[in-house]
């Protein structure tokens, strides 16, 4: 199983790995609402591409992350997943009452974890609140409500040490509480999970062309995460983006802004970043040319 952790690349890829070197290519989808039969056009993607993640794990690629969810226009119900029989019975109810009308100006993410925890589906609403908070960047207000949510159910997870799934929640949830501002809290998430010491326990990396199991993989991928996380977390950086936690054209780009201020940091010397700055400077240089 895959750890909870690597959950939003998986998502990401779902579709993208298909059309991994295409831009996103809209197309519309004919819909039908579960509750009702309202009809209606919902704008897909046939495939789009990717190429890494924020902390948070929001993916960066050609395509609106996370990716939209249908919403019925007349009752308001999120399309988020396929609905049972028993479940579609409950539906109408929970879109008439008065908490889901409250919800109305949140996210179609947020509204979903909403239904979710009231359908008792087999879905993660924790998982969907994660996602809900990328999809309010633009509102730090709200994108702080959602992020306070998401680390308050990440903490009344039942403690599984060492279990990949459970240390990746909690590594997003201490990730939440640092772009929060709340390092001491973010320090704690971190403390329980014994970083030194399950990397201390794992075994020795496989060699070149062997595989180790997926278990182990998991877990070696997980605290990897935790390990940059800590060092983030340290020096104090509340960033969604901390430069030495993205991919390396994203880095490049704020590695170049740095140099044009006289400034640098220890990240973009790595050589994959260093590689991608040559190719900043390079399209840089040209657009400006151009507009001479």
């Amino acid at each position: 199983m895959k750890s909870w952790l690597i959950m939003a690349a998986a998502a990401a890829f779902a579709t993208g790995l298909a059309g991994a070197a295409q831009a996103g290519t809209p197309y519309p989808i004919e819909m039908k609402c579960a509750v009702g039969g309202e009809r209606f056009t919902h704008a897909g993607t046939a495939s789009y591409s990717t190429w890494g993640q924020r902390p948070d794990g929001k993916p960066y690629g050609s395509w609106e992350f996370p990716m939209p969810l249908p919403v019925c226009p007349g009752n308001g119900l999120v399309m988020y997943r396929d609905f049972t029989k028993p479940e579609l019975k409950q539906l109408p109810a929970l879109l008439a009452s008065d908490a889901y009308k409250v919800l109305a100006g949140d996210s179609s993410y947020y509204r979903a974890a909403w239904l979710e925890r009231s359908l008792k589906g087999d879905g993660d609403p924790l998982w969907l609140v994660l996602q809900a908070s990328w999809q309010v960047d633009e509102d730090p207000v709200r994108k702080a409500r959602y992020q306070r949510e998401f680390a308050q159910g990440a903490e009344a997870e039942p403690a599984k040490p060492g279990d990949a799934r459970w240390m990746g929640i909690q590594g997003r949830a201490a990730n939440a509480r640092r772009e929060l501002g709340e390092f001491d809290a973010a320090k704690a998430d971190l403390a329980r999970l014994e970083i030194d010491k399950l990397v201390a326990a794992l075994p020795a990396p496989p060699k070149e062309g062997e595989q180790e199991p997926e278990a182990v993989a998991s877990q070696r991928g997980v605290l990897g995460y935790l390990g940059k996380l800590r060092a983030v977390v340290n020096r104090g950086d509340a960033s969604s983006e901390p430069i030495d936690m993205v991919p390396p054209m994203v880095a490049a780009r704020q590695c170049v802004d740095l140099e044009a201020k006289g400034q640098s940091n220890e990240a973009c010397k790595a050589e994959r970043v260093a590689k991608s700055m040559e190719m900043v400077r390079k399209a840089r240089a040209e657009r400006a040319g151009a507009g001479h």
